[in-house]
């Protein structure tokens, strides 16, 4: 399944789960969905690193017995919110996330 795919069925769910979110009337309204949608992503991305700060925080410097597989679950989950935000925003945008993702990759290529 491609990344267009994924969007699609991510814009479906959350416009059938929260329509008023997707009645859009002007760019105020696009400016704030997104400012809930990016607070929401840092948000997830903050979790996520909370549980590896955990983990170093054990594995390297001998504070707490959190492992890894104790939180790998947890982290997982967080990731895949991540993911569920990024393409509810590629949504909300119109983003062709895929074609996106290969330019940048080709702008990495020559960059780095």
């Amino acid at each position: 399944m491609d990344l267009a795919k994924l969007v699609e069925i991510q814009t479906a769910f959350s416009r059938e789960k929260f329509p008023r979110f997707w009645d859009v009337k002007d760019e105020r309204d696009l400016a704030l969905r997104l400012e809930y949608l990016t607070n929401a992503l840092a948000g997830e991305v903050g979790e996520a690193a909370n549980l590896v700060k955990k983990v170093v925080r054990s594995a390297v410097y001998g504070h707490g017995d959190v492992k890894l597989s104790d939180v790998r679950d947890a982290l997982v989950e967080e990731l895949t919110d991540v993911f569920i935000y990024t393409l509810t925003i590629a949504g909300l945008l119109g983003v062709d996330l895929e074609k996106a993702y290969f330019e940048k990759l080709e702008k990495n290529r020559r960059r780095f």
